[in-house]
């Protein structure tokens, strides 16, 4: 006779990403964390991203409206952490 046995592991996979993800998430909000060379982002990269000027990008950086990483004389930008920040701050990027 056949045995039927429950599959749990869907709700095992479930469970793993979400900790993965407050795992990473505290990785990058580290204030050791410095992005890798595929993480970073230029100025322009980011007004991209945005759908906002250049402009716009260098008043949110001196605001501190964005984070950002100086390297010498340029900012730089983590995608990842631009992702995470424009999760949390719809009004911030919204085109209104």
């Amino acid at each position: 006779m056949p045995k039927f046995i429950k599959d749990d592991s869907k709700e095992l996979k479930e469970t793993t990403v979400v900790e993965n993800t407050a795992k990473t998430e505290k990785e990058i909000l580290s204030p050791l964390y410095f992005p890798p060379q595929d993480d970073q982002m230029r100025q322009k990269d980011v007004a991209t991203m945005f759908g906002k000027s250049i402009q716009t990008i260098c008043s949110w950086t001196k605001l501190n409206k964005i984070p950002y990483f100086r390297l010498g004389d340029y900012p730089i930008y983590s995608r990842k952490q631009l992702i995470l920040f424009a999760s949390k701050n719809h009004k911030l990027i919204s085109n209104k």
